[in-house]
């Protein structure tokens, strides 16, 4: 099963995964939320996302869930990119859920988690309008 990081300014990637254990219970393995607080030094970052990558991969690699493309955390983890490390900027809440869901079943399709990103956005009068 990959392990999962979800990355983020502030407290962001903190509340999507206490979100996550609203719907999952509080016993999510091999996933983790790491915070890039105003403090940190984003050199000394890198190594915070190193050793939680570590902790997370137990053989399968690892999806790291950014906020922003560009932002500090995923230019620190761009480092990490390779067979075992995949990086998916700009997330939201369906495609976190969805991985958390769907990753013991077998291989992660990103292409899938970004459709359901995507998907995730809708302006919700135009779709309650064309229900009626």
């Amino acid at each position: 099963m990959k392990g999962i990081i979800i990355t983020s300014h502030g407290e962001l990637a903190h509340g999507m995964l206490e979100t996550c254990k609203l719907f999952l219970g509080d016993n999510i393995k091999q996933a983790e939320a790491v915070c890039l607080k105003p403090e940190d030094n984003p050199d000394e970052f890198v190594d915070v996302l190193k050793a939680a990558c570590e902790r997370v991969d137990e053989g399968d690699g690892v999806l790291v869930f950014c906020d922003l493309l560009f932002g500090s955390p995923c230019n620190c983890m761009a480092r990490f990119m390779g067979d075992n490390v995949e990086v998916i900027t700009g997330m939201n809440l369906p495609m976190v859920l969805e991985v958390m869901t769907s990753r013991e079943f077998g291989d992660v399709d990103i292409a899938n988690l970004m459709n359901t990103g995507k998907d995730g956005i809708a302006d919700l009068k135009k779709v309650l309008a064309q229900a009626q």
